[in-house]
């Protein structure tokens, strides 16, 4: 593996927990009536799904990434 492979994986995983932190405070906000619960728990949710599903990672942040730099 070179450095840009474990560097990508590495963005991907953060990708995923900022996602987490946003679904998070969405259902922390309305569910949870605490935004830090929230936060706390998708971030959680977040990194075990980038773990779970690194295919499913990968093709998201492939996405967002190509969205972006348009």
């Amino acid at each position: 593996m070179s450095d840009d492979a474990d560097d990508t994986r590495g963005e991907e995983i953060v990708f995923a927990m900022l996602l987490g932190v946003v679904f998070g405070a969405t259902l922390g906000t309305t569910v949870l009536q605490d935004v830090t619960q929230g936060i706390v728990a998708g971030v959680v949710a977040g990194t075990i799904a980038a773990l779970v599903f690194p295919a499913w990672t990968t093709q998201l942040f492939e996405a967002v990434t190509e969205r972006l730099n348009e």
